[in-house]
């Protein structure tokens, strides 16, 4: 089934005698129907891909009319105009053959004996067959794999059918252009994509070669308003038609398989986060049977356990929520910690929980724990695409089921921590804040706040009444172990700014100087932010 072209209207028998006079380099554009020109004002009556049948007679005895016929058709997207000179003009005008090959439009002038209305009906006729070859194609594709579809087979079997069905390579792609499928042997060369067609800049390239839009179809793959991917067709010998047909059947149905899967996945989804709630909350009954359960989900629970908490700190929740989908529908998480930890799928496991994704991961082969963690913690930082802040809080390890939930505590303590004294994406690990661990220890909480307050409580006051610079100028003079130059860099401020702020500092109370009391002070501050995370922490489990 191919193409119905100016080309192909020539070969019929009742253009055997006509000639294409310009426009020649629009051969190859595409006609779907025929139509006579029996008024002078046409345009409003002609579609795309129409080609237009005349003697000229509407519109031969007026001079603008005849020099706006060609460049207004071509612009309406007409394929081309046939016109039977000799018997109201002598000849079809130069002017209209130097229009039409400007702009690529075909002219073909009919011979004398030319029946129009005949043409007309002959291009109906190869034009309504093409229509009936397009529907028998489209039924065919669509009983073909509604077949496999209704016996239960996968995605892999639908896309190997619709390849030989159409003789044509099928290529499987997820919502980021990964190739998920290919169809035949394959591999090699490989596809990769770059850009969006949303933002009309998609290449492909196959190997080393780059392919135009001609070489292939793109369709999506869509339940609803949920896009699983997209199906690529590539051309071969000229069909371009029949493979949009094809495209459109077949991306309807994968996105049926894709929407069952996806209903089921969804079920065991809310299943498996029920499991790991009962398992963080310390509802576990018998270790064993919760081991032999997880199994079920995909999950060798062997301990060690390190748990990090992946969270976004600003955003509607209409669209962090979106972005956690992302990250797990597209297997994000799965890239990073199988290329960066060579871990398996069966060694560690994450859910969406409480506004944040939880991971779970064996550390038992691990080397250079702490490194490795904090690696493959910023690598799935680096490989985030939104604009909205991202921290991931490391715990220390579990040594069995029943260590689980205090290690999920550490992690979201240690994220709170983090998001108070960073101010961009960041990592924590609880081994960063071992001080954290000990303030944690404390029984004597009104004793602690007590020590809070004398050290910080004029400069806390202030800060509640002011912008809040003096509280982050001392956490950055601290961490700069009190040198001024430092930390006004630091800060993007003028010396002179900082010293001014020191001043105002020493003024509200706090003691700046080495020696024991800045100690003290040290101990002061990071009480004070302990403090602050575990009342965040303890007002979001309220809620």
């Amino acid at each position: 089934m191919a193409l119905v072209t100016i080309e192909n209207i020539l070969q019929l028998d009742g253009f055997q005698n006509a000639k294409v006079v310009a426009g020649k380099a629009g051969m190859h554009l595409m006609v779907n129907n025929a139509m006579l020109m029996e008024v002078p004002d046409i345009f409003p009556y002609v579609e795309k891909n129409n080609l237009l049948i005349t003697t000229l007679f509407p519109v031969y005895e007026d001079e603008k009319a005849m020099e706006e016929l060609i460049p207004r058709l071509s612009e309406l997207g007409v394929s081309g105009i046939c016109i039977k000179p000799f018997r109201y003009i002598g000849g079809i005008p130069e002017r209209m053959k130097e229009q039409a090959d400007a702009l690529s439009f075909p002219v073909i002038e009919l011979p004398k004996e030319a029946n129009l209305s005949g043409l007309v009906t002959e291009i109906l006729e190869i034009s309504l067959k093409k229509h009936m070859d397009v529907l028998n194609f489209r039924n065919n594709v669509h009983d073909r794999l509604m077949g496999l579809f209704l016996e239960g087979r996968e995605i892999p079997e639908l896309l190997q059918s619709l390849a030989d069905i159409c003789q044509s390579e099928a290529v499987l792609l997820d919502a980021s252009y990964k190739v998920l499928h290919r169809s035949g042997e394959a591999c090699d060369p490989c596809y990769t994509f770059t850009g969006t067609p949303e933002r009309g800049v998609l290449k492909v390239h196959l190997g080393e070669k780059l392919l135009s839009e001609e070489n292939y179809i793109l369709h999506p793959i869509r339940a609803g308003a949920r896009l699983f991917g997209y199906l690529l067709l590539l051309k071969e010998n000229g069909k371009s038609d029949s493979l949009q047909v094809a495209a459109e059947e077949a991306s309807l149905l994968i996105a049926s398989v894709y929407f069952k899967n996806y209903a089921v996945m969804e079920k065991e989804r809310s299943f498996q986060d029920s499991f790991i709630r009962d398992i963080l909350q310390g509802k576990v009954t018998s270790p064993m049977e919760t081991i032999n359960k997880a199994r079920y989900f995909g999950w060798n629970m062997e301990f060690p356990q390190v748990i990090l908490v992946l969270k976004i700190f600003n955003g509607d929740e209409k669209m962090k929520k979106t972005y956690y989908e992302e990250v797990m529908d597209e297997k994000i998480i799965d890239r990073v910690l199988e290329r960066e930890l060579r871990l398996t799928g069966k060694k560690f496991k994450y859910v969406y929980l409480d506004d944040s994704i939880v991971i779970f991961i064996n550390t038992i082969f691990l080397e250079k724990r702490e490194e490795a963690l904090k690696n493959a913690a910023e690598k799935l930082l680096q490989m985030k695409r939104t604009e909205m802040r991202l921290g991931i809080g490391i715990s220390e390890e579990a040594l069995s089921i029943l260590e689980l939930p205090s290690s999920y505590r550490q992690a979201k303590m240690t994220l709170e921590i983090g998001s108070l004294l960073k101010e961009n994406d960041f990592t924590s690990s609880y081994r960063d804040y071992e001080m954290f661990s000990l303030l944690r220890e404390m029984k004597d909480k009104v004793l602690l706040e007590a020590f809070v307050e004398k050290k910080l409580g004029r400069l806390l006051i202030h800060e509640k009444t002011h912008s809040g610079d003096l509280l982050k100028t001392l956490r950055v003079l601290l961490e700069e172990n009190l040198n001024a130059k430092n930390a006004a860099k630091r800060l993007f401020i003028h010396y002179n700014t900082m010293r001014h702020r020191i001043e105002k500092l020493k003024e509200l109370g706090v003691e700046l100087e080495q020696g024991f009391s800045l100690g003290e002070l040290v101990f002061a501050y990071y009480a004070y932010i302990w403090q602050k995370a575990e009342k965040s922490r303890e007002l979001k489990e309220d809620l």
